[in-house]
C-alpha cells in the first residue's frame, strides 16, 4: 500500500483548524480625541458637554483634550473626570477670555489645564492630579487659581503643581498643593498674590518664585516639602507675610539676590536646616518673625549679605546659631530680637563687623546667655554683649521683648488692601465668567 504524504496530511489538518477558529478582529489604538468648543459656541467630538447659552456642563465622564475656542464662557464639569493620554492637555485655553470653568477632575494628561496668552480666566474648585504639570499659565493675566485640590501631579524629575511663566497680576488661593515634584513655581513674573495655601508633602521646594519681583507670599501653610518651604531667586520687592513655614527638609525661607524683600510674622519652625537663609542679599527686611527649633540656624546670612535690616524677631532654641553670619556680610542692622537658648547666639565672619543695637536709649537685642547687671535699672545692661572682637552689642536688653502681635495676624493695612484686591478681582471675574450673573 502506498504510504500517505505526512506533508499534505500535515497542511490539510492545520487549515481545517484555522478554519474552525473564529475570526479575531485586530483594533488599532487610535488617538486621544480633540473636544472644541467653537467660536460659535458648538461642540464638537462628545456628546458628554450639555451647552445652555454660554454654561456648558459635563453630563459623563470624558476621556480627550477639551480646546476652547471662545470666551465668555462658564464650564461645569459636575463632578466627572476629563482623562489625558499622558501627552495631551486637558483643557486648552489659547487667546481666550472672561471664563470660568469648575468642578472637574482631571488626570492622566501632560498640562492639566494649559492657559496660554489668556486673561480674566477663573479655575477653581477643580481636582487636578497624577498630571505632569497641573496648571501651566504662559504670557497671561487677571488669572484665579482657587479652591482647587492639586495633587501629585509629577512627571518623575520635573512636575509641577501650578506653573506661571511671564504673567502678571494673578491670584493663586485657598488650594491644597499636595505631593507634587514642585508645589508652585513662577518664573519671569510681577504682581502676582500666593495666599492661604496648603503646600505641603511636595518632593522638591514649596513655593518657588524665579527672577520675578512685586509678588505677595502671605497666608500660606508651607509644611512637609523636602526642600525648601519657600525659596526666592532672586526676589525684588516681594513681601513674605503670614506663612506657616515648618518642618521642611531644607530652609524654612530661602532667598538668593534678594533686593527690597520683606519677610515678615511668619511662624518658622523646625526646618533641617535654616529658618531664614540669605544669599548675597542686600537692603531687605526681616521682622516680626517666630524663628524656633530649626535644625541648623535660625538666620544665615551668607556671601556679601549686607545692609539688611534684622528686628523683632523671636530666635529661640536652634540648634547651631541664632544667626550665623558666614562668608562676609557686614553692615546689618540687627536689633530688638529675642535670642533665646540658641546652640550658639550669634556669630560673625572674621574682620566682618554688623551693628548689633539701635543706640541709646533704644537699645539692642536680649540675650538669654547675658550676665551683666543692669543698676540704674533702666532696661539696657550696664556692659556689652560681646559676640567677637569687631562685634558686640553696646546696650543688650536684660528683660524679654514684649510679645509682639502673633505670626498669624497681618498689620491691619496690608490685610485690608490683600482682600480688598482678592474681593474686586473676584467680582470682576465673576461677572465676567458666568453670563448670566447681574
Amino acid at each position: 500500500m502506498k504510504k500517505p504524504n505526512l506533508t499534505l496530511v500535515v497542511l490539510l489538518s492545520v487549515s481545517l483548524v484555522l478554519v474552525s477558529l473564529p475570526q479575531i478582529e485586530v483594533v488599532k489604538a487610535e488617538s486621544i480625541t480633540s473636544i472644541y468648543i467653537r467660536a460659535d459656541g458648538s461642540v464638537e467630538g462628545t456628546t458628554n458637554i450639555q451647552q445652555d447659552g454660554n454654561i456648558y456642563t459635563f453630563t459623563g465622564n470624558i476621556i480627550g483634550e477639551i480646546v476652547l475656542e471662545k470666551s465668555d464662557i462658564a464650564i461645569n464639569g459636575n463632578g466627572f473626570t476629563l482623562t489625558g493620554d499622558g501627552d495631551n492637555h486637558g483643557f486648552y485655553l489659547s487667546n481666550i477670555n472672561n471664563s470660568r470653568i469648575m468642578n472637574v477632575r482631571i488626570e492622566n494628561c501632560n498640562n492639566g489645564y494649559y492657559v496660554f496668552s489668556c486673561s480674566n480666566i477663573n479655575i477653581t474648585g477643580n481636582t487636578i492630579t497624577g498630571n505632569n504639570v497641573g496648571i501651566y499659565v504662559d504670557e497671561s493675566q487677571n488669572i484665579l487659581i482657587t479652591e482647587n485640590d492639586v495633587l501629585s501631579n509629577d512627571d518623575g524629575w520635573n512636575g509641577y503643581g501650578i506653573y506661571i511663566v511671564s504673567s502678571n497680576n494673578n491670584i493663586v488661593s485657598n488650594n491644597v498643593i499636595d505631593s507634587n515634584y514642585v508645589g508652585i513655581i513662577i518664573q519671569y513674573s510681577s504682581n502676582n498674590l500666593i495666599t492661604e495655601n496648603n503646600v505641603i508633602n511636595n518632593q522638591k521646594t514649596g513655593i518657588y518664585f524665579m527672577s520675578s519681583e512685586n509678588d505677595i507670599i502671605s497666608n500660606n501653610i508651607v509644611r512637609n516639602n523636602e526642600e525648601h518651604g519657600i525659596k526666592l531667586n532672586p526676589p525684588i520687592d516681594y513681601y513674605v507675610s503670614g506663612n506657616e513655614i515648618t518642618n521642611n527638609g531644607l530652609n524654612g525661607v530661602h532667598i538668593e539676590w534678594a533686593e527690597n524683600t520683606t519677610i515678615t510674622e511668619n511662624q518658622i519652625e523646625n526646618n533641617g536646616k535654616n529658618g531664614i537663609s540669605v544669599y548675597e542679599s542686600r537692603n531687605n527686611t526681616i521682622s516680626r518673625n517666630i524663628i524656633d527649633e530649626n535644625n541648623a540656624t535660625g538666620i544665615y546670612l551668607t556671601t556679601y549679605s549686607y545692609n539688611n535690616v534684622i528686628f523683632l524677631n523671636n530666635i529661640t532654641s536652634n540648634s547651631e546659631y541664632g544667626i550665623n553670619n558666614y562668608q562676609h556680610s557686614p553692615y546689618n542692622l540687627i536689633y530688638h530680637n529675642n535670642f533665646i537658648d540658641n546652640g550658639i547666639q550669634a556669630t560673625s565672619y572674621t574682620g566682618t563687623t554688623n551693628t548689633w543695637d539701635n543706640g541709646f536709649p533704644s537699645g539692642g537685642n536680649y540675650w538669654s546667655d547675658y550676665d551683666g547687671e543692669d543698676h540704674n535699672e533702666d532696661g539696657i545692661g550696664d556692659t556689652p554683649y560681646i559676640i567677637d572682637e569687631n562685634n558686640q552689642d553696646n546696650y543688650p536688653l536684660v528683660n524679654v521683648i514684649p510679645e509682639f502681635p502673633s505670626w498669624i495676624i497681618l498689620p491691619i493695612a496690608f490685610l485690608v488692601v490683600t482682600l480688598f484686591a482678592i474681593i474686586i478681582r473676584k467680582k470682576k471675574l465673576c461677572a465676567n465668567c458666568h453670563p448670566d450673573h447681574k
